[in-house]
């Protein structure tokens, strides 16, 4: 297991450094070369990009981003002239931007797999490149400007450079629209493209944001600092990537503890061993097959693995752990218990709500209109069904059939339907 440094990986904060060191010595013979210095400032972001795509950063749903080499990539597409050569332009063109990009970037995968382990996905390549084609070719490409291109301009706009901050930004949000889109369609794993907007646009559009100004900042950099603009102006970005990075290994703890204390009514005897892991991985796939969204299948899973919470309230065990077989009144006082403790946490009230509604009948969403949610639906069916089979699959058929006599009174049809479908499916797998 590699060694950490404040809960992430080392190698990533001694990349980061070398980033740094690289940066600064291209700098300094920069600055002492006579000449065009060309091919040592596209090599300073061949291995900036490669270094920073070290930096990843896990997102919701699995999702992994490289927000700072994605930045450092922009930057190279806006970069103009550079206090070398006030005349010039490094890179010269959009073709030599695609190009540094994918060097640096393969680079990088190759440094993420043999030192993180790590193996970039074809979704986490294509979206960044794509984004960096576009602004590359409206910033240098596209004659806006009286048939010229923006970075044309640059010069011109020498005492309003906020115009070439403009241009910048325009592009690289067009750019970040596109990435987003395409991050979304990727994704989406069957569900409807409307609801996965909704959950990625809100997290991910702010980190594009910082993206987008990061590579401003960068480029504009470059004509008075050179290559030292890489790391000045990208250290925010690193430190937001860290802080994010943070959080969401604090939120993968708070789902470890989740799993853990769903262990409690296993280990004192109130329910089988590992009844809450099946309600969760069965709900989970029926979830799935409705095309909830990552952060409505987490929320799934917890209530699910925590379902029979309150049953540690009870002075004796119930038979086998089998709430399906005791009175409505006392599945209700469990389920009310076991919401009372989640909502102690004072960070599940969601999964609190799940919990709490788990055993009402689908008749009273159908003859009184009470507003259930479908993760409660689908948990009340789950722990029905491992309730009859107790991870038996032999006792599948005999399962569906008794939950069938309460379809659309106790259990809501679609639901029943998706059940039996997921473990058909899963039933065949096994058999094959």
């Amino acid at each position: 297991m590699r060694r950490t440094v404040a809960g992430f990986r080392t190698p990533a904060v001694l990349w980061s450094i070398v980033l740094i060191v690289v940066c600064l010595g291209a700098a300094f013979l920069q600055a002492n070369i006579s000449g065009d210095s060309t091919l040592l400032v596209m090599g300073c972001f061949v291995v900036a990009l490669a270094c920073a795509s070290l930096l990843h950063l896990s997102l919701f749903g699995g999702r992994v981003s490289t927000p700072v080499a994605t930045a450092v990539a922009l930057s190279l597409a806006f970069a103009g002239p550079q206090p070398f050569d006030a005349a010039g332009r490094v890179p010269d063109s959009t073709l030599e931007v695609l190009a540094a990009a994918v060097i640096g970037r393969a680079l990088g995968g190759l440094l993420s797999w043999r030192f993180l382990g790590i193996r970039p996905t074809p979704a986490a390549r294509i979206g960044p490149f794509i984004a960096i084609t576009i602004a590359s070719v409206l910033y240098r490409d596209v004659p806006f400007f009286s048939g010229v291109s923006a970075i044309d301009m640059y010069g011109e706009w020498g005492s309003h450079r906020w115009r070439s901050a403009v241009a910048m930004a325009v592009a690289g949000v067009v750019a970040g629209a596109v990435m987003l889109v395409a991050s979304v369609y990727l994704h989406r794993g069957g569900r409807s493209f409307r609801s996965e907007f909704a959950e990625v646009a809100r997290i991910q559009s702010a980190l594009n944001a910082a993206v987008i100004s990061t590579s401003i900042a960068i480029a504009l950099g470059m004509s008075a600092l050179g290559v030292l603009a890489i790391p000045l102006m990208s250290a925010p970005l690193v430190l937001l990537r860290f802080a994010l990075q943070q959080q969401a290994s604090v939120i993968d703890t708070r789902r470890q503890t989740i799993a853990a204390l769903s262990q409690l009514t296993d280990i004192a005897g109130y329910t089988p061993g590992g009844h809450s892991a099946r309600v969760a991985a069965l709900a989970r796939r029926i979830g799935t097959e409705l095309h909830m969204t990552d952060r409505e299948l987490d929320e799934l899973e917890d209530a699910a693995r925590l379902h029979d919470i309150g049953q540690v309230s009870l002075a004796a065990p119930i038979p086998g752990g089998a709430t399906i077989d005791v009175a409505p009144a006392d599945q209700r006082g469990i389920a009310d218990e076991g919401a009372r403790i989640v909502r102690r946490t004072e960070v599940l009230d969601g999964v609190a709500d799940i919990i709490a509604a788990q055993v009402v009948q689908f008749r009273e969403v159908q003859e009184y209109g009470e507003s259930v949610p479908m993760s409660a639906r689908i948990i009340k069916v789950c722990n029905a069904f491992e309730d009859l089979t107790r991870g038996d699959s032999a006792l599948r058929d005999a399962a569906i059939e008794r939950l069938t006599l309460g379809i659309g009174y106790e259990y809501d049809p679609t639901v029943l339907d998706l059940l039996s479908k997921v473990t058909t499916q899963h039933h065949e797998h096994r058999a094959h």
